[in-house]
Order: structure tokens, then C-alpha cells, then sequence
């Protein structure tokens, strides 16, 4: 696939995913550098104790926790961001879209058939460019999962390892004082659908965003952070500082720890010696001249570079002779993931982002990404029906482009006053148009995790999953938020992504699954502990020193957004790591 096709398919699908060219950017306050984080890759040794591959929450987190008493190193294919590279523009976000031609761009979007994935690509990972959100799952989804996953949830151990993940990355709720006009619609409509027989409630969700606890000083970590402006834009990159990505708590700490952090190293694939050990080949980017391939050898080895991204590094190393588990691709979810839009209500919704600029006049707060939602998880749902459907904002970069899209992407009719919203999108951005009335949803549920990764004739993953479409979640879920878009007299609409002219495919921000864990080694490719199963021995042989641990092990949806469950196993992984 072209990179320009691929780049039109990421732009269909960003523009309504999250979660639309672009005010000038004007930041909002001089933030004094940052101290890098990372080195170059010509400084990485010959052999350590423990490599962590990855740098999103399963890697950050075992680095953290592992980096005192040992060396060990972090080997991410991305580059480190500062707050004031990240986007500002749609023509910024473009040429920061990760290509074979730029392979150290943010966003790693990967096109598929059927299924497209979104993620981070930087030291920090998807951290970087997700919506922040800190939520715990449902404790009865975890019936697939080893049994000592199900006791460590049923017990209340892993309510522990939750509540440090949640300290480490500063989660804050947004409240009535913050005033946010999308947070109150959807909060209206949801009381709505109740007052009209929905079993659901609605809830504010807690982010990881300094909302309020440093204003322009250093966090628990050193790391400079100013207070969160409510801008919207925490999807493109934040310019203001205000996000909690891994780069300002875990990694530092694991800096602090003896941790030696590598960017723009992307692992090709792994072997292992005759002592145990494991050589880790690479290919390593200098800031400037070619690619350098390498090896590097540890004692231990844990892969964390996503489901798709460790899915694809096992992959390679089984197809090099690494004996795995003929579960290796297998079990991949989305997430239940859904994207959709509520057009041109009666009500403005305040969901445009402004960035680093000036808020335009009548706009003042978006507010995070997503600061609220409706949880259809009742007691007694049966988990395949359980939902949620959260409010989310428009990034200002592609805020011009979908203004002008949607009247398109959602034709139909309309009374006089929404002609005229429509009427005022087309002329200029403004607050008094239809995108402005307009509210983004972002669906999650539970599928059935029957997706393949494999990889494709380059050597890259990519998702097989034809019946995906079909699935129940995603019509339940339409259903739902068209009554949502009703609630204030809007239209729904689907992603463009889903339309047969962008290619008809669902796409996904919270990939899971690929190398899922199970009890037995015909069953998963790790054991409870993130351990890597060896086929070659009985069925509970691991391999001494190679891990996963990251989403790819999930071996089901989670029906909540994931960050907080894959930093909370990293936490109970690396507190086992010497037993």
C-alpha cells in the first residue's frame, strides 16, 4: 500500500477517531527545556543484564521497577518528542505519520483490510497520543485468562497494583468547577437515555493529565509541567506539557534508577544462545546517516513493544528458528472498539480543539480528549453486551478538515437553524458552526478476540480478522449513540474509515492480543507472569529470561480502556520477576 493511500486512510480515520487547517500556533507559556531522557544509539553497550523492548506502560513500568541493582537498557525504535514538536497543523500531523520512508514518525498507523491500528511511536509510546484515560475493568471478564490472573483480580491483589499505577501517573477527574460544555451534553444525553429506560449511568472518568497539581514547576520526577489549559489536542502530542505521558513519570524514574534509555533502536528479532542468554538484533538510526543493523545480549529479555509491534518481533524470531506456541497471532482484539459522531445538534459542545493558541472567542475550554462517559455495564449484563460510550474532542489540527468533510460524510436533511450552522462551517471556523454542535464518540465493548496477526510479504504484522465488521458489539453500539445524537436533535454518523469509499474497515486505538497468556502452552504464548512458553518442553516450560509483557498478552477484550490494566500487570510482572 502507497504511503499516500495509507496516509488518506489514517486521516479518515483520525479525524473521527478520537478520539479536524489549523490555527497558528502561539504557546501559551515559555516551558524551559527538558532533560533528555534518552541516548543515542551509538552508546548502547554489548551485553546487559535485562533489555526491555518498548517504552510504553508494560515497558516503562518493568523498567522502572527492574532498573536498581541491575543494568539494563530500553530499546525504543521511536524517537524522544519534546513538547513543542508535536503537531500543530494538519500538514504537521501528516508528516509526522510513521512510513517506511519516515520511520520515526508519532503516529504508527497501520492500514489493513478489514481492521486499521493506530499507535504511538516514541519514547514513551502510544502514551504519547492516546486520551489519557485511567479506568479499571469489570472483575468477572477475566474467564479466559490464567487462573492466577483470576484470583489476583478476585482477591483484591491487583486493586494494589492499580492504585500505584494510578499515583505514578497523577490521574485526576475533571469536575463541575471545570465548566466543559462536552462533558455537560454528554452527560445530558446519557441522563436521557435513562430517564427513557436505558439501563446505564454516567460517569466522569479519571485521566492522566496534571489538571491542576503543578503549575509551571517540577513534577515527583523533576520533569517541568505546566497546568492543563483544557485545549483538546492531547491525541496529536501536548505542546503545553500538561500530559502525564510515561516520559514524565515512569521513564525518569527509571533514568534515576540506572535505567539507560535508548531511542531510534527498532528490534528486528531475537535468538537464543547456548548459555541461556539472548542476542537482540537491531537496527539502530543515527540522527543522521544511515541505518546501522547490531546485536546486543542480555541475561533476560522483556518484549513490550505492543501487541502488534511484540506479535511482529516473536513472529520473526519463530520464523528464525525460536521454537513458540502455535498460539503466537492468535487472540487479537480491538477493544470493542467504535467511532462515531453525533452532527450538528441544537446544543454547542465546545469539542474543538485550540492547542497551544489562544482559545478563539466563545470556546475558551474544550478540556481533555475524553472526560466522560456512559457505562452500560450494569449488574447482571452479560459481559458480550456490556459497553461504553465516551465523549471525546476534536484535536485542532484536523478540526478545518473535518468542518468541511462532514457536511459530506453526513448529508441529510434539517431545519432552518442547522442549515445555518452548516452554512457558518463552510464560510470559516467558528464556534457557532455545525462541527461545534457536534459531539465525537469513542465506543468500547468486548469482541470476540478472533482476530490473526501475521506477518505480510515485508515481514510486518498485520491484522486478519474478515468477519470483524459483523460482530455484535459495533451494532449495539451504533444503535445506542444515534439515540445519543437524537437526544439534541443531531445526525449520527459513522467513522469515514467504515465507508466502502475509505476502504470500509473499523479501526482500533487500544490493539490487544497476539501473544495472550494462557495456562498451558497450547493455549498461549506466556504464562500468568508474561513468562514465554516453550513448546519443546512439558506444558507449563517457559523459556528462562524471555518475557511479554505489554497488551499484547491479553488474551481477551477488556470492555474498559486498557493503559491502566497493562501498567497494573506490568507492576504485578515485575514484582514477580525474581521469584
Amino acid at each position: 500500500m502507497s504511503d499516500s493511500i495509507k496516509r488518506r486512510h489514517f486521516m479518515a480515520a483520525l479525524g473521527s477517531l478520537v478520539a479536524g487547517a489549523s490555527l497558528a500556533p502561539s504557546p501559551a507559556r515559555a516551558a524551559p527545556p527538558r532533560t533528555p531522557l534518552s541516548r543515542a544509539p551509538g552508546q548502547l553497550a554489548s551485553v546487559y543484564d535485562v533489555l526491555v523492548i518498548g517504552s510504553g506502560y508494560g515497558g516503562a513500568v518493568m523498567a522502572a521497577r527492574l532498573a536498581p541493582g541491575r543494568s539494563l537498557a530500553v530499546l525504543e525504535r521511536g524517537k524522544e518528542w519534546s513538547p513543542d514538536a508535536f503537531a500543530t497543523d494538519l500538514v504537521d500531523t501528516l508528516a509526522q505519520f510513521r512510513t517506511a520512508s519516515a520511520p520515526l514518525g508519532l503516529f504508527d498507523y497501520r492500514a489493513g483490510g478489514s481492521i486499521d491500528v493506530l499507535s504511538g511511536n516514541g519514547v514513551g509510546g502510544t502514551s504519547l497520543i492516546n486520551a489519557n484515560v485511567v479506568l479499571a475493568p469489570d472483575r468477572d471478564i477475566f474467564g479466559r485468562w490464567p487462573q492466577a490472573i483470576q484470583d489476583a483480580y478476585a482477591s483484591g491483589v491487583m486493586d494494589g497494583f492499580e492504585a500505584r499505577v494510578r499515583t505514578m501517573l497523577g490521574a485526576d477527574t475533571v469536575t463541575e468547577t471545570d465548566a466543559l460544555r462536552k462533558s455537560w451534553f454528554h452527560l445530558s444525553t446519557t441522563a436521557a437515555r435513562k430517564r427513557e429506560g436505558a439501563a446505564l449511568q454516567a460517569r466522569a472518568l479519571a485521566v492522566a493529565v496534571n489538571l491542576r497539581r503543578y503549575q509551571g514547576q517540577p513534577n515527583a520526577q523533576g520533569v517541568w509541567q505546566a497546568a492543563c489549559t483544557h485545549c483538546g489536542d492531547c491525541v496529536t502530542g501536548c505542546r503545553i506539557g500538561a500530559k502525564n505521558s510515561l516520559d514524565v513519570n515512569y521513564l525518569p524514574l527509571a533514568r534515576s534508577g540506572g535505567a539507560q534509555i535508548f531511542a531510534r533502536i527498532e528490534v528486528d528479532w531475537i535468538e537464543r544462545l547456548t548459555d541461556n542468554r539472548w542476542r537482540v538484533h537491531y537496527l539502530g538510526r543515527p540522527e543522521s546517516g544511515p541505518a546501522v543493523a547490531g546485536s546486543v545480549i542480555a541475561a533476560s529479555v522483556i518484549v513490550a513493544a505492543g501487541s502488534l509491534g511484540s506479535t511482529q518481533i516473536l513472529l520473526r524470531s519463530q520464523a528464525r528458528g525460536l521454537a513458540l506456541s502455535p498460539a503466537l497471532g492468535t487472540r487479537f482484539s480491538t477493544n470493542g472498539d467504535l467511532l462515531g459522531l453525533a452532527y450538528n445538534t441544537r446544543v454547542q459542545t465546545n469539542i474543538m480543539g485550540f492547542g497551544a493558541a489562544p482559545a478563539p472567542f466563545g470556546l475558551k475550554r474544550v478540556g481533555p480528549t475524553i472526560s466522560a462517559m456512559a457505562d452500560y455495564r450494569a449488574a447482571g449484563t452479560p459481559v458480550a453486551q456490556r459497553y461504553l460510550i465516551q465523549d471525546a474532542a476534536i484535536p485542532s489540527a484536523l478540526v478545518d478538515a473535518l468542518r468541511l468533510a462532514m457536511p459530506l460524510a453526513a448529508p441529510g436533511g434539517g431545519d432552518v437553524p442547522a442549515l445555518q450552522r452548516i452554512a457558518r462551517d463552510i464560510a470559516k471556523r467558528g464556534t457557532d458552526g455545525a462541527l461545534n454542535h457536534s459531539m465525537v464518540y469513542l465506543g468500547i465493548g468486548h469482541d470476540s478476540a478472533s482476530g490473526k496477526v501475521e506477518l505480510d510479504a515485508s515481514g510486518n504484522a498485520r491484522v486478519l480478522w474478515p468477519g470483524i465488521t459483523k460482530e455484535p458489539f459495533g451494532q449495539r453500539m451504533r444503535a445506542e449513540m444515534a439515540l445519543h445524537a437524537q437526544s439534541f436533535g443531531g445526525r449520527y454518523a459513522d467513522s469515514p474509515r467504515s465507508s466502502p469509499l475509505f476502504g470500509g474497515a473499523m479501526t482500533t486505538v487500544h490493539p490487544l492480543g497476539g501473544c495472550p497468556m494462557a495456562d498451558r502452552v497450547e493455549d498461549g504464548v506466556v504464562d500468568a507472569d508474561g513468562r514465554v512458553f516453550n513448546p519443546r518442553g512439558a506444558a507449563q516450560a517457559v523459556y528462562p529470561g524471555l518475557r511479554v509483557i505489554d497488551g499484547a498478552i491479553a488474551p481477551s477484550s477488556l470492555g474498559a480502556n486498557p493503559l491502566l490494566t497493562i501498567a497494573a500487570l506490568a507492576e504485578r510482572a515485575a514484582e514477580r520477576f525474581s521469584q
